[in-house]
């Protein structure tokens, strides 16, 4: 029987079945033989798992999850010196998790996402400068990466300029949690987390370095309110989610959609002046590579579910980028769908738990779009680009190069 592992070294058009069958995704959930972690493909029940928080609880750890994690040497590193990471809004339920999100979604409102257009757009314009037409150029590292980046952290409220210190804290904080990291990868997680502890510490205890109105502004406020109960270790953890949260789904679907433009390149042609079929492209790239291509649940008492009577304590991954491309909900499964009904996807996950940052990652993503095909005719894969790599995560999928060669407008 196939691993969680074996699943995220697939694409996500193979992650059908544990016996990798082609003729569609089980409607029951299956049983990793070595972890004992349910894996649920199908749209329904991933959909119906996401809808029960009461039932189906995120308060999953590391340590439940993957038997070799260091927990303990993992615990001092924070203990000697930082403090040990709090549950705010990924790995929490109500109504804890309803305090933190109330903290931050008013950042996420439509007029503060149109506000940000004027940076998302000077950062586009900067970034494209620096890529030459017409000759091979690194698509990731010169533009899906550092783009998002550039935008959270004016998101955030810290200087542009640190924006590769993020990237190295995400990287390691991501590779940690994709399950089948070696002992010295989270080790080193470890001590990039302590690290932004004591980076951001420092932003929250000065005023003169926090822009008024930003996400670490906001943060320090609430935690200086008289009946205020929000401590360090939660204030960091918090915008330590929001900082990953903030440029990774956002980076792995830029990169969906270059290869998109490059194996379909009909598609940058009729696009260019097509905004509906932009957004399209967007959503089709978010809900054929999902960025997040599964979470975890507990269950909190035994329950039946899809078919299968499971008890209390049964840990299981609900695979989000499967769910995606279930045919008995999309009819074209693994196609792109650009015309017709738009069929919501699972990628900024469902529920209590749906992405708060969604609307900023789709204006951004939008704008990335349009900026692309204003200033390139076409994109092809430059000598070497194949095959594409892929990080390999249980939780997340995201190209890890991308050699292009963008032929200019005439």
């Amino acid at each position: 029987m196939r691993t969680l592992l074996d699943l995220a070294k697939l694409d996500p058009a193979d992650a059908l079945s544990p016996a990798g069958a082609s003729d569609g995704h089980p409607s029951q959930p299956w049983r990793c033989a070595r972890t004992g972690i349910w894996v649920v493909e199908s749209h329904a029940l991933v959909s119906d798992a996401l809808s029960r928080p009461a039932e189906f609880s995120s308060k999953v750890s590391l340590a439940a999850l993957d038997a070799g994690f260091p927990a303990a040497e993992v615990e001092a590193i924070y203990r000697a010196g930082g403090y040990p990471p709090a549950r705010t809004l990924q790995t929490n339920d109500p109504p804890a998790h309803r305090r933190f999100r109330a903290l931050v979604e008013r950042v996420f409102t439509p007029s503060r996402v149109e506000a940000t257009v004027p940076d998302i757009d000077a950062a586009c314009a900067d970034l494209l400068e620096q890529w030459p037409a017409d000759v091979p150029f690194e698509a990731m590292a010169g533009f899906a990466v550092p783009l998002p980046l550039r935008v959270i952290s004016t998101q955030l409220g810290v200087p542009a300029e640190d924006f590769r210190l993020f990237k190295r804290w995400s990287d390691a904080a991501i590779q940690a949690i994709g399950l089948g990291a070696k002992r010295d990868e989270q080790i080193h997680a470890a001590r990039c987390g302590v690290e932004f502890q004591h980076y951001f510490a420092a932003l929250l205890a000065d005023p003169a370095r926090r822009p008024e109105g930003s996400l670490i502004d906001r943060v320090a406020q609430a935690a200086a309110q008289p009946d205020s109960t929000l401590t360090l270790p939660e204030q960091l953890s918090l915008l330590h989610t929001l900082m990953i949260a903030g440029h990774e789904t956002t980076t792995s679907t830029l990169g969906s959609l270059l290869r998109m433009l490059v194996e379909q390149p009909s598609l940058a042609t009729a696009a260019r002046d097509d905004a509906k079929l932009q957004k399209r492209l967007i959503e089709e790239a978010l809900r054929l590579q999902a960025p997040v291509q599964g979470v975890f649940r507990v269950t909190t008492q035994a329950t039946q579910f899809g078919g299968i009577d499971l008890p209390a304590r049964s840990l299981l991954c609900l695979r989000l980028g499967a769910a995606n491309r279930d045919a008995a909900r999309y009819p074209s499964g693994g196609a792109p769908e650009l015309t017709g009904p738009v069929a919501a996807h699972m990628s900024f996950g469902a529920g209590i738990h749906h992405c708060i940052g969604a609307p900023l990652a789709r204006r951004e993503l939008g704008i990335a779009l349009a900026a692309l095909l204003d200033r390139f005719s076409r994109f092809e894969f430059a000598s070497g680009a194949l095959p594409l790599q892929y990080s390999v995560s249980v939780m997340t999928r995201a190209l890890l190069s991308l050699p292009l060669i963008a032929r200019g407008r005439p």
